[in-house]
């Protein structure tokens, strides 16, 4: 069996490149490629697509509000990942020396800019302007030129499950009084609203309504109101929103930079106030919050209230945990809803000269109910030194310096706490040896005393805690039509970690090479292995025995993108991993699938149609693709048992441009099991199918 699919790939393969050599004419990239290019290369074994939900979809506002490139601002192009700040600064200095663009054909005159770079590039800015007055000054449109040339956005989701899950079964009312949770407490349909006002990227507004599955009523609201550029006033946010400072070892509730993201986005820094446009219901503030530029300098204010979910302890003292998923589904869940409030005040100053930069930070943070987690047992040790009390605080310094091709960056915080005191260090050197070879020396320190209560940033654990490590990159433009991206990380936890009874260690070492002859055709391959120490229990003399083994988890992808036409695109995609751990069995997994896209280029009419054939031996051995999915919804989709997973998207216009119905309808049938999840989600069948529609509006 397996040789047949092995050998089916193959074919696939060939047949796609012999298509490939025979069409001449190329395509320019969609916003559906970009999405799967950041997700194919930025992957991880975690499936998270290295890609922040958040980020993903202030690109995606972006792609519908191109900025003007002849006009923009350095932040606005900063927020592209995709670009390194010499990029950045290569694109602004040539419209600087040679006057406006003409046209975005222009982008291959650009220092260090290469083809890749420069198809993304196309996607998020434009060459022109809406207005005589708003080429003239940027800074002097009045509110009726912004609501003259204003755009609007309304997007409606629902997600209509065939199947039922053992939640949503009927239960007798007896059952009901003594088990409430045993039921969910809405339907199984989840809905999501949103809306978006932007007026000449000036003033900004949007509100968020959401209902997940198994919710009653809406669940989430959210709402903003944005200034941005006007006057003296860089930006000011009223609402739901997010901030970033520094490298995000004192405070980033915006993106999270994974490994591979470090690569081209080290250097990023003071990313500043974005508004919370998402259906996250964590990790966001709600309030107001301020920056100013007075030449040099830009000053920051921001203060924040809101209400929490958490687990109070057994005598209701305090909270023994958050809940970060928002979901409110049953009894229980429901009364974890807003239990505490949390409140944030902080500010930054930020100073520019020439190639030096500094920014200085810091946050308050007080909680209504005291966090007091559970440390009482061996295995829950490892939360000793989790944030405890009501107050905590966090300063830092960041810093940037560049020399020539040398590019130095990092940030020091220390936090102060009731309990505990410590201090948290991030640094990276960049050095560009030429045009096409770039290499990055990371070096973090991360105390187990350190708190950082609103802190994100780059890392192997979830918090800005209980970390050390050393990470070393390169990447490589030097041979034609070819990118090559390596790196290898060092990591030491000298604290406990769940699953880990002492100070522990860890590496991990990807190489990723995308050939791209032409337009036409690219091909990815990627290996990554990536191995932490855990404990490994075994058995001498009918003794049992704990020792630390390294779980190591070995992945290899391949993957071949062709477009056929500018109306047909193929992309074949081949994943495998294998984990060994002590003396347990291997274990191992792998998918294979082919999608295929046929899209108008003049209306936008476009129709994926996808099928993955996967075999692992557990979930632990799960493999991760990139599959199309509708607006607003990014990231990997994970594969584990035995089976095959088969979708169909279509996005067609009702309305011109203006007016789009999506449609998404999915369906994965498994050959080595009788019911599918557990518990509540548990559906007793092998198969299970789900559609998504999506209306969008712009007007």
């Amino acid at each position: 069996m397996s040789r047949f699919f092995y050998t089916l790939f193959i074919y696939m393969c060939s047949i796609t490149y012999a298509f490939c050599q025979t069409e001449k004419e190329a395509k320019v990239m969609a916003w559906e490629d970009f999405v799967a290019l950041m997700t194919e290369e930025y992957e991880d074994e975690e499936g998270d697509g290295g890609m922040d939900k958040e980020l993903m979809e202030q690109l995606f506002e972006l792609y519908g509000n191109p900025i003007d490139i002849n006009t923009a601002p350095k932040e606005d192009l900063e927020i592209l990942p995709f670009l390194s700040e010499e990029q950045v600064e290569e694109v602004l200095r040539y419209v600087e020396k040679n006057g406006p663009m003409v046209s975005l054909g222009e982008l291959m005159m650009v220092k260090n800019l290469g083809r890749k770079e420069r198809e993304m590039l196309r996607l998020f800015v434009k060459v022109g302007e809406v207005s005589k007055l708003h080429r003239d000054n940027q800074n002097s449109a009045t509110l009726k030129e912004i609501l003259k040339w204003s755009k609007h956005e309304v997007v409606w989701r629902t997600d209509i499950p065939f199947y039922e899950k053992a939640g949503y079964k009927d239960v007798s009312a007896e059952v009901l009084k003594q088990s409430p949770n045993k039921v969910y407490r809405g339907d199984r349909f989840h809905h999501a609203f949103r809306y978006a006002f932007s007026g000449m990227n000036h003033l900004l507004a949007g509100m968020q309504l959401e209902k997940d599955a198994g919710e009653t009523g809406v669940d989430y609201l959210s709402g903003y109101v944005m200034l941005k550029e006007v006057g003296c006033v860089k930006s000011a946010i009223i609402g739901n929103y997010r901030v970033s400072f520094g490298k995000g070892l004192a405070i980033n509730s915006s993106m999270k930079l994974s490994k591979m993201m470090m690569l081209s986005s080290m250097d990023r820094m003071d990313m500043g106030i974005s508004k919370h446009s998402s259906t996250s219901e964590s990790g966001y503030f709600t309030g107001g919050a301020a920056t100013i530029q007075l030449k040099d300098w830009q000053v920051t204010a921001f203060g924040s209230y809101r209400r929490g979910d958490g687990t109070y302890n057994s005598d209701s003292t305090g909270m023994s945990s958050q809940k970060t998923d928002g979901l409110h589904r049953t009894q229980l869940e429901h009364s974890k809803k807003g239990n505490f409030g949390i409140t944030n005040m902080g500010g930054n100053i930020h100073w520019e000269h020439k190639e030096l930069r500094l920014s200085a930070t810091a946050i308050a943070t007080h909680f209504e109910v005291p966090l007091m987690p559970k440390y009482n047992t061996q295995a829950s040790k490892y939360r000793f030194y989790n944030a405890r009390g009501q107050d905590f605080f966090v300063g830092s310094l960041a810093y940037a310096y560049r020399y020539k091709s040398l590019t130095f960056s990092g940030e020091t915080a220390f936090s102060h706490t009731e309990n505990q005191n410590g201090m948290a260090s991030l640094n990276a050197l960049r050095w560009r040896m030429n045009g096409n070879n770039v290499f990055t020396l990371i070096g973090r320190y991360y105390g187990a005393k350190f708190v950082s209560i609103n802190g994100k940033s780059f890392g192997e654990n979830s918090a800005v805690q209980n970390e050390e490590g050393i990470f070393v990159g390169w990447t490589s433009k030097s041979v034609k039509n070819m990118e090559i991206q390596a790196y290898v990380d060092g990591m030491y936890f000298p604290w406990l970690k769940q699953y880990v009874s002492a100070s522990s260690y860890g590496y991990d070492g990807m190489v990723q090479t995308l050939y791209s002859a032409s337009k036409r055709w690219s091909l990815l391959a990627r290996y990554r292995i990536k191995a932490k120490q855990k404990d490994f229990k075994y058995e001498t003399n009918s003794k049992t025995f704990t020792i630390l083994e390294y779980n190591t988890v070995q992945s290899l992808k391949l993957q071949l993108n062709c477009n056929l036409s500018p109306r047909v695109t193929l992309r074949t995609s081949a994943t495998g991993t294998s984990i060994s751990f002590g003396s347990n069995p291997n274990e191992r997994g792998f998918a294979i699938g082919e999608n295929i896209r046929w899209q108008n280029p003049k209306n936008k009419c476009r129709i994926d149609l996808g099928i993955t054939y996967f075999n692992t031996d557990n979930y632990d051995a799960r493999v991760y693709n990139y599959e199309p999915s509708l607006l607003y919804t990014f990231g990997s989709t994970s594969y584990y048992d035995h089976g095959i997973r088969t979708t169909l998207l279509a996005s067609v216009p009702i309305v011109k441009q203006s007016l789009f119905i999506h449609a998404k309808f999915g369906m994965t049938h498994y050959f080595n099991r009788d019911t599918i999840g557990s518990g509540l989600e548990m559906i007793e069948a092998n198969h299970r199918e789900d559609l998504q529609v999506q209306f969008r509006w712009k007007f």
